[in-house]
């Protein structure tokens, strides 16, 4: 989602001829008439979500579980397509779901947008209070000291490593890197070419899979953003020298060379994936990943780790690591927020979030999973993630409105920097005025519109 229009900036008529404009994308899981019928005499409740296929097929397990449960109430469950601008429509037309499942990076414009209806009251007597979440976890339902959305489920990024080419290297797969120094060694161990000189593997490879090119910093003790000041830190020490790390594997690997090793990679979820195939030996991933090793590989030996940090930052107690979420929110002017209310507590149970979370390859957003949840988990290393989610030092993607605008200009001045075309400490100034341009245009705006709703 590129831009997030304010809420008092849309009339009824233009969000309503926006959503007719689109076809609404909507499709429900399930036959309408057996839905309608089980309805009658239930307060009814629209839920939208993005999810589809398995995803989907696990989140209507949870509605259906609850539509079981009691005569009450009814939940639909709608796929939704382009659900950020959809719902920010149906909101400020005036005409919302009862519910939505949004991505962690939507909280901040809708929140600021007054698109929500806040949970500091209506939770608790539900049962669901901020305190059941994993330490990490609950820094994605609040904004600006207010709580908005609760969290379905969740995920931390790790170091997946493949233990096979650790031990054909002479490495010891039970001691993943723990270091930026100690991941640089493995990786040189690691990378093989072909008599031509032809990349063959690598040990670690930046671009691979290249969701998430900002973390860096965070790894070498700094970050990109400063939310109390709502300034860009993208120019900081920490960052030039995560960049300039970054560079020292294209440098040492030839430019042409890796775009041409790029180019023989398959796509994420195939056969042909880097990471399956042994091209690159280690990646940083979340723990969905195993969904794809168990589809295609289910042999591969891997392993998990929190993903190396610069030296003196290592502490097994409090890894460093990003989390990630999918968030389930009460619009602003929903019909029945207390019906609401009682969904979301039903998603929020133990045996719920571990049944979404196992389908999904994710932990729990809970503090507490159940001994079974893990035992049984598909992914080996979920027990690593965990670590992460209760983790002091656990991050969240920028928690500012024009997140998505301000990742594109980051990504677009990472490309260059992996070709080598500019130096860190020359972009990332330039980066750091242009992403500031970004937040100060948005606090402007903001203040604007406040203003003159007074």
């Amino acid at each position: 989602m590129s831009t997030q229009p304010a809420i008092r900036d849309l009339t009824r008529r233009a969000a309503l001829g926006t959503l007719a404009a689109g076809g609404l994308g909507f499709a429900l899981f399930g036959p309408r008439t057996e839905r309608q019928a089980s309805a009658r005499g239930r307060i009814v409740l629209d839920y939208w979500e993005k999810w589809t296929r398995h995803e989907g097929e696990a989140m209507q397990a949870v509605v259906n579980a609850f539509n079981a449960s009691q005569d009450r109430i009814f939940v639909r469950y709608f796929v939704t397509a382009d659900i950020g601008q959809k719902s920010l429509v149906a909101i400020a037309g005036g005409d919302p779901p009862d519910l939505i499942g949004l991505y962690a990076f939507n909280v901040p414009p809708y929140a600021e947008s007054g698109a929500l209806t806040p949970l500091d009251d209506i939770a608790p007597p539900h049962g669901v209070t901020i305190d059941r979440y994993a330490l990490g976890v609950r820094q994605v339902m609040q904004h600006k000291g207010q709580w908005w959305a609760t969290v379905n489920t969740a995920g931390s990024v790790a170091l997946y490593y493949n233990r096979a080419l650790f031990r054909e290297a002479g490495l010891d797969p039970d001691r993943p890197p723990r270091t930026i120094a100690e991941l640089d060694e493995y990786h040189n161990r690691l990378v093989r070419k072909s008599a031509s000189g032809r990349l063959e593997r690598v040990g670690f490879f930046h671009p691979e899979p290249g969701w998430w090119s900002w973390l860096w910093a965070y790894h070498f003790g700094g970050r990109i953003y400063d939310p109390a000041a709502d300034r860009s830190l993208v120019a900081s020490a920490e960052n030039i020298r995560a960049m300039e790390w970054m560079q020292s594997y294209s440098r040492s690997l030839g430019v042409d060379e890796c775009k041409a090793f790029r180019e023989s990679f398959g796509n994420y979820f195939t056969p042909e994936n880097p990471f399956l195939t042994g091209k690159v030996a280690m990646i940083v991933q979340g723990p969905w990943v195993a969904n794809l090793v168990g589809a295609f590989k289910p042999d591969l030996d891997y392993g998990v780790a929190p993903f190396p940090v610069a030296e003196g930052l290592y502490d097994p107690a409090a890894p460093i690591g990003l989390i990630d979420t999918d968030v389930l929110v009460i619009p602003k002017g929903a019909r029945h927020p207390e019906a609401s209310m009682e969904f979301v507590a039903w998603t929020q149970r133990q045996d719920m979030t571990e049944l979404l979370a196992t389908k999904h390859c994710k932990p729990s957003p809970l503090a507490q999973a159940s001994p079974e949840f893990i035992v049984n988990h598909p992914n080996r290393g979920i027990s690593v993630h965990y670590d992460i989610f209760r983790s002091p030092r656990a991050f969240i993607p920028p928690p500012t409105r024009v997140w998505q605008q301000f990742k594109d200009e980051f990504d677009t001045v990472v490309q260059r920097l992996w070709r080598l075309e500019v130096e860190p400490a020359k972009a990332l100034p330039a980066l750091e005025t242009r992403t500031q341009g970004l937040l100060d245009r948005a606090r402007d705006e903001r203040l604007r519109r406040h203003g003159a709703a007074s």
